[in-house]
């Protein structure tokens, strides 16, 4: 076997088991991620408690995705560093069976967060060089494809051991298991993929190195993101329908199934067709089933509409990260992912204290309708300022 042939075995092994990785620990986070709005209230809190756990996790770990994907660019190491994340990750899920007041939910829901911080940015770069860019879109759907592939069977296997007479604390501890088979997966089988630098070229964190389309993509998101409320609002509106607790895993099932089904062709449509396109469907289907959801009257629609959500992330999850990695060069690409996850993250803060807020005085029409109007600017923007094909900058942008 060729060298070259050697090598894209290689970088196509760590594609599989990164998706394997990203499977087994989206099994064990979205076992309990459902059931968090319950854990909450026999804390004694409500929406409003709910949203700043969510916002203070969310927003403090993911300012620390710039960095992590800072120092992975900075040290030429990407494997280390998502080993940690996901082992900070694990971690938590069964400290979080053991909270029983707000604050321990708090901390150890940041903790699980912190873990996806560190190791998001660098995973993200071992992915987009170990792919080639005619089929960077469809791997990247491949790993969210994976992903949430572990997300639907997560609420599933909830659903089974609470029927079984599981307590809610019980699974937490069992969502452990999933977690450590993960670290296994990537310590044996992930390949280190060093960053591409140029021939004597320092490293350096700085804007003027990025592209200014990264720079306007990275101002869109953050309008979208100040109205793209974390999932959990959706199953608190759920609620508002009686759904039964050993339901909500299946809700979410329903999101998830659809949202794994979608991710590749929709990264392959975007490789064909261009990412822009299929981000500003994305971004205008968004806005119509947050209208939806603010609207719905019966619970067939809830149910419908975590279908069309299904379908709105499957798209835009994958697509997004495919389009940062053509948008800057290799040797800058945790840094920019890293800077992403953090503008976006900090952003989760106030749009979850405030949905919480806002909800608790104007109520669901209100909050969804307010997350809708922002995604359609965030369409306008997009449709304006990002061409519809752009090439990574080792072949056309500096």
């Amino acid at each position: 076997m060729s060298e070259e042939k050697r090598q894209d075995k290689s970088l196509k092994r760590n594609i599989f088991s990164l998706g394997l990785v990203s499977l087994f620990t989206d099994v064990s986070s979205e076992m309990v991620y459902p059931l968090l709005p319950d854990l909450v209230k026999k804390a004694g809190g409500g929406s409003a408690l709910l949203g700043l756990i969510e916002g203070v996790a969310e927003a403090t770990a993911n300012l620390l995705r710039a960095f992590s994907g800072y120092l992975s660019d900075r040290l030429g190491k990407r494997k280390q560093i998502v080993f940690l994340g996901y082992l900070l990750g694990a971690l938590a899920k069964p400290l979080l069976g053991l909270s029983t007041i707000w604050q321990m939910i708090m901390g150890f829901r940041f903790l699980d967060r912190l873990g996806k911080g560190i190791r998001s940015a660098p995973r993200d770069a071992i992915l987009a060089d170990s792919s080639a860019e005619a089929e960077r879109g469809k791997w990247f759907g491949f790993h969210r494809s994976m992903d949430t592939l572990g997300a639907v069977l997560g609420p599933l296997l909830a659903f089974v051991l609470l029927g079984l007479g599981f307590k809610l604390n019980h699974l937490f501890f069992w969502a452990f298991i999933p977690a450590l088979i993960a670290l296994f997966i990537l310590q044996l089988l992930v390949k280190e993929t060093a960053p591409k630098k140029r021939a004597q070229e320092k490293f350096e964190l700085n804007f003027r190195g990025l592209s200014r389309f990264y720079h306007y993509y990275l101002i869109i998101s953050g309008i979208f993101a100040l109205g793209n409320f974390p999932n959990v609002f959706l199953i608190l509106r759920a609620k508002d329908f009686q759904f039964e607790i050993s339901a909500l895993p299946l809700l979410y099932l329903v999101y998830n199934l659809v949202y794994s089904l979608i991710s590749i062709p929709a990264g392959m449509l975007s490789d064909r067709y261009g990412r822009k396109n299929l981000l500003f469907f994305s971004m205008v289907l968004f806005a119509f089933s947050y209208l939806g959801f603010g609207l719905a009257q019966k619970a067939f629609q809830i149910w419908l509409l975590f279908g069309i959500f299904g379908v709105v992330d499957g798209i835009k999850e994958g697509v997004q990260r495919a389009l940062i990695a053509d948008l800057v060069p290799s040797e800058k690409r945790a840094s920019a992912y890293g800077i992403y996850y953090a503008v976006v993250g900090f952003l989760i803060l106030p749009a979850s204290v405030l949905a919480g807020l806002f909800w608790k005085k104007w109520g669901a029409v209100f909050v969804f309708s307010c997350g809708g109007g922002l995604a359609l600017l965030s369409a306008f923007l997009l449709l304006i300022f990002l061409p519809n094909q752009i090439k990574s900058p080792e072949n056309r942008i500096r």
